[in-house]
């Protein structure tokens, strides 16, 4: 089996390789949520916004991965473009650290206006993470998550500090299915805020858009919807529906209130092998 996983993680490393140019999985939170799983590897695709705030859309795919240690709690896990590392060996609490791409904002986008804005780099973010999980004993599928995650930019392009709060439920509903409900904010400093939703003299570019200035705050609150079908003991198919809401400083940028939305709405499938380990 290890022989047979082995293959499919490298089959799946060369797709991933392959749509790296149009990939967008910073925003593909949703797509594939298998808490439930020890270990599994699999890819997500589907569509989103073309950068947050934006009422354009386009395609993205990304992937996702995650393996328990053997007689253990503790985990790695690779959910889109972020990596974590739980350290804590305890089915209640977890624990580690956090390295993040965060995407930027270039001159592919949609909107004619916001393309002639200076580009906005992609960036590392590393940071920690912590969870606090109430696991059904009758039935490991049910359970609740209550957690959160800073993230500093440690790439030199914003320099900001941003932060999530969620919850997230996890319920056997059919012998095959589970469904999966959650909700959650995201916090920014001014440092953030500003560089991704402020318009100044030294991105503006040849943009007609007026200076505007974003201070810190709760940007964007979300829920998200989704159900996992397991197709066999190994395969699993996902889908996610996730709607955000932008909001405070952000909600009142040009780049979102005369150029794009404050509704945020991604939907994507993903398929999973979760016979790996």
């Amino acid at each position: 089996m290890m022989r047979h996983s082995g293959k499919l993680l490298v089959g799946l490393a060369a797709f991933v390789t392959m749509v790296t140019g149009n990939i967008t999985a910073a925003r593909a939170q949703g797509f594939l949520e298998l808490e439930q799983t020890p270990a599994f590897i699999g890819l997500g695709a589907g569509s989103v916004p073309d950068y947050k705030g934006s009422d354009d859309r386009s395609g993205g795919v990304a992937p996702y991965a995650r393996y328990t240690f053997a007689g253990q709690q503790r985990y790695v896990q690779l959910f889109a473009n972020e990596l974590s590392l739980n350290l804590v060996d305890s089915q209640k609490y977890r624990f580690g650290p956090v390295i993040n791409y965060h995407f930027g904002r270039d001159s592919d986008v949609e909107d004619d206006v916001v393309r002639q804005m200076r580009d906005i780099d992609g960036t590392v973010e590393l940071g920690v993470f912590g969870d606090i999980a109430w696991v059904d004993a009758a039935n490991p599928r049910n359970r609740l998550i209550v957690g959160g995650m800073l993230l500093q930019d440690a790439g030199g392009e914003s320099d900001g500090l941003r932060a999530r709060l969620s919850a997230r439920y996890w319920r056997q509903v059919h012998r095959a299915v589970d469904v999966h409900v959650g909700a959650g904010f995201m916090y920014g400093n001014r440092k953030y805020n500003d560089h991704y939703f402020g318009i100044n003299a030294d991105n503006v570019g040849s943009a007609p858009l007026p200076a505007y200035k974003a201070d810190s705050g709760v940007h964007e609150a979300y829920i998200n919807l989704g159900t996992a079908l397991y197709l066999s003991k190994e395969w699993v198919l996902g889908a996610g529906l996730r709607y955000g809401r932008i909001t405070g400083d952000a909600a009142d940028s040009p780049l979102v209130d005369q150029r794009g939305s404050e509704n945020q709405v991604i939907g994507g499938i993903g398929v999973a092998y979760i016979g790996w380990r």
